[in-house]
Parts: structure tokens; C-alpha cells; sequence
């Protein structure tokens, strides 16, 4: 009788853990979308992407409840087709696991506020796990940047500097090359009132550009950028810091919904200009006051409200100087998704020195490429924190064939340490008798001047 009880009570035992186990197996399936909703114009395409946990090998399989109003096909792909409202499922094949996407679409020509553009980011996850979704990135350079104080109005700015008005088309151009990134520098200084006030009219431009990139499921990296006349570390004040906060904290409330496709990245190259260590890491103390704008940006963004507390965000050394004493001296702020910018143009005297006939990737150039990284990964890397190269490239020097040896090195040396590179793209080809030819994109004529370059860069960083 006895042994019948405890025989009794170890088959209950097993059937239990059994059907924990099972229950405990079930509850790691299933699948999740990027987005939530989504509200976008008539016109317009954008990607969802699809997570699916407990399966090694599945079919989604893509619906929409409407699709005279928003189409979806194979991967995600969403077409918003006219005004409405629709429903996009992914199912996963053979299975009642299921997610859904809410797609309000607007008419052509209409302003989707940043309030619709709702979608969640998962907790989940460090900043090392997340800059794995930023392959390749590419910069609209001398666009929204543009400073000068004869420039005639907020909206004049973006044309200032030589470049057209920017296009959904440049975007979608430069999506179809291959870059999944595009970092979007923006001026903010020239655009405050007496208050600190942003123009309502230059932060609604901001936001359509931005528009364009996130509405065709690019990541974009917003920033602070050119503030050098006013964002000086050698000077620092409580006016300084205030005009510092007032804008980040304007730019969070603006995009406050957007999900973590969206990058706030802090400032762009804060340093002294025309000070003697300018490009070569500043002082000591210099150094101090951009950690502390550092940390002054991260709690900013992290105290303002929405997606805010679980954005990815961008800081930066002294002037993002490459350089060791920069780089050693910066103090990461102490949150998950915190990520180092820094920017390198190397060789120096093949990519950047308008000085040099440097035409050649040469065996002493890739030392200066393996330094560089090597010190990334001393720093950064091996201590778990994510970096990406914000701004690197090299001069049109008529040396295409070595611009490409250049890239792919640059590249795959970054890519195995897990570090993505963002092209610096100003809009210009010239020499450098001329200046500095960055340019990629003909951005009027939406072709490519240097198309084997662009295959080069994106084929280095799959």
C-alpha cells in the first residue's frame, strides 16, 4: 500500500513538471511586431520587422484587414495606398501565433504628428545587442546643418550651403543602395528665440525630413551639430547649459513616440575652435565639461517622458576626436543604452588632408586603421560598450579603385568589432584644391557619382 502511494506520488510529480515544462515551452513562442501603429500619408512605404521566438524554422505569412488602404507584402513591406484605417498581421504559418500593426494613412500632402507615430521599445536588450541593426550608415551632410548669420530665415538654412531642399526620393535612393542608416545633422542655435525657443516652422522641417527616412524603415541618428559658436567647453555657464538642455529637451517632447529607430545623439564635435589642442583632444579640463554635457544629455532625454526612458542615445569625446587622450578620458554615462560616437577619417593623408597627393591605401595606412580600432576595442568594445563611427570617408581624388580598397578595409576591420560606419556624404565631388569631396549622391539627379564605391561599402558591412 505504501509503495502504491509513493509510486502515486512520483507519476504526479512527473505529470506536473511535465506539464510546467510544456506550459514553460509554449510561453517562449510566439511573435511580436516593431511597431504597434503606425500613422503615415498616403504615398508612403514602410517596413515592419517581424521577432519570432520558440521556432528554429517558420512561414509568416502577411495580411491586411484593408488593403485598398494599406497593402503589405513578403517581409513586411506596408504600402499605404489612401485615407484610412487598416490592420497588418503577421501570423506565423500553421499556428494561432499572431501579431498585429494598426495603420492609420492620411492624405497626400497632410502632417502625421509625432503623437501618431506611436510604437513601443522593448526593455529587452543592451545597446551592444542593438547597434547589430545598424549595418551601414550614410550622413546628409551640409543640409540641415547649415549656419551663417546672413542666411535670410529658419527654412533658408538647409539650402544655404550649396545643397538642394531634401526629398523622400534622395532617401528612398539612398535606402536602395543598401544604407540602412541615415544620420541627420541639424543646427539648432540659429533657430532659438530670446527664450530658447525652437521655430515651430524649422522643427516641423526637422521632423519631415526625419519622416522620410523613418517612414521607409531606415534607423536615423538626429543630433546637435555646428554649435561651436555658442557650445564652447573652454566657457561654460549656466547660460550655456540652459540653452544645452532647453533644445534636447524641445527635441524629446517633439519625438517623444518614436521608437528605437530614432537616435538622439548629443552633440557632434563639442571643442574650442581655433584653441591649440583643437583636434587633438582638448585639455583636461575641456575634457571634463564635455562629460558633463554628456551626462547633462543622457538624464535630460531619460527624464522626458514617452519612448525617452528606453532611447538609444549618442555621446561623445572631446571634438569626437579619434585621438587616445580623447577617447581615455571620456566618462560613459552609466546606462544600458548609451553609445560611444566618434568620428575617424583614415588614412589622414589619403582621406581627409586636402594638403597631401596621398592617392593610395598604403601598408602604413592600414596600420593607422588597425591603431584606431585597436584602441576602440582597449576602451570600449571589451568593456561592453557599443561604438559607432558617426562620420569616416575619404577625398574624391580621382582614385576610385583605392577609395574602394580603402572602404572595404575600414570597413571589415570595424565590422569585426561590431562597430557600424556612417559615410560622411557633404554633397560635393570637388578636388581638394577645391575643398573636401565627400559626396556620394547626386542628390539632384538622384544617381550615384561613385556607384561602385556605394556597392563596395554596403557589400564590406553585410
Amino acid at each position: 500500500m505504501k509503495l502504491r502511494k509513493i509510486f502515486a506520488v512520483i507519476t504526479a510529480a512527473v505529470m506536473t513538471f511535465s506539464l510546467l515544462s510544456v506550459s514553460a515551452g509554449a510561453a517562449k513562442k510566439g511573435i511580436t511586431l516593431s511597431k504597434s501603429s503606425v500613422s503615415v500619408t498616403a504615398g508612403k512605404t514602410f517596413t515592419l520587422k517581424a521577432d519570432v521566438t520558440g521556432y528554429k524554422k517558420y512561414t509568416i505569412v502577411w495580411s491586411s484587414s484593408n488593403s485598398s488602404v494599406a497593402s503589405v507584402a513578403k517581409g513586411g513591406k506596408v504600402t499605404a495606398k489612401k485615407a484610412g484605417s487598416a490592420t497588418i498581421t503577421a501570423k506565423i504559418k500553421g499556428t494561432d501565433y499572431k501579431a498585429t500593426c494598426k495603420v492609420t494613412v492620411k492624405k497626400a500632402g497632410s502632417t502625421v504628428s509625432s503623437s501618431d507615430k506611436t510604437g513601443s521599445i522593448s526593455s529587452k536588450g543592451t545597446a551592444m545587442d542593438f547597434v547589430k541593426n545598424i549595418k551601414i550608415g550614410w550622413n546628409l551632410g551640409n543640409t540641415l546643418d547649415c549656419t551663417g548669420s546672413w542666411i535670410n530665415g529658419d527654412l533658408a538654412h538647409e539650402t544655404a550651403w550649396g545643397n538642394i531642399k531634401t526629398t523622400e526620393d534622395m532617401i528612398k535612393t539612398v535606402k536602395k543602395a543598401g544604407f540602412n542608416t541615415v544620420r541627420i545633422p541639424v543646427s539648432w542655435g540659429e533657430h532659438l528665440d530670446s527664450k530658447n525657443n525652437i521655430s515651430k516652422a524649422w522643427m516641423d522641417r526637422v521632423q519631415e525630413v526625419v519622416d522620410y527616412a523613418i517612414d521607409n524603415g531606415m534607423y536615423v541618428i538626429l543630433n546637435t551639430h555646428h554649435e561651436g559658436g555658442w557650445l564652447i567647453p573652454s566657457k561654460d555657464s549656466k547660460a550655456m547649459s540652459d540653452k544645452f538642455t532647453s533644445i534636447w529637451k524641445q527635441i524629446a517632447a517633439r519625438f517623444k513616440n518614436y521608437d528605437e529607430h530614432l537616435i538622439f545623439e548629443g552633440m557632434n564635435e563639442p571643442k574650442t575652435n581655433g584653441s591649440a589642442k583643437e583636434w587633438s583632444g582638448g585639455t583636461a579640463e575641456e575634457r571634463k565639461v564635455i562629460n558633463k554635457y554628456n551626462r547633462l544629455f543622457v538624464d535630460t532625454i531619460r527624464s522626458a517622458g514617452g519612448n525617452n526612458k528606453l532611447r538609444y542615445l549618442m555621446v561623445t569625446p572631446y571634438g569626437a576626436s579619434s585621438s587616445s587622450v580623447a577617447l581615455k578620458d571620456l566618462e560613459v554615462p552609466k546606462d544600458d543604452r548609451v553609445i560611444v560616437s566618434v568620428h575617424a577619417y583614415l588614412p589622414y593623408n589619403m582621406a581627409l588632408n586636402t594638403g597631401s597627393a596621398e592617392s593610395k591605401l598604403t601598408d602604413a595606412g592600414k596600420k593607422e586603421i588597425d591603431n584606431f580600432m585597436n584602441t576602440l576595442n582597449t576602451y570600449f568594445i571589451q568593456k561592453g560598450i557599443p561604438v559607432i563611427i558617426g562620420e569616416f570617408g575619404s577625398l574624391n581624388r580621382e582614385n576610385e579603385a583605392e577609395r574602394i580598397k580603402l572602404a572595404e578595409y575600414y570597413i571589415s576591420s570595424a565590422k569585426k568589432l561590431g562597430i557600424p560606419c556612417i559615410w560622411w556624404d557633404n554633397g560635393t565631388k570637388c578636388k581638394p584644391s577645391e575643398g573636401e569631396g565627400f559626396g556620394l549622391l547626386d542628390r539632384k539627379n538622384l544617381k550615384w557619382w561613385f556607384e561602385d564605391l556605394v556597392k563596395a561599402l554596403v557589400k564590406a558591412a553585410k
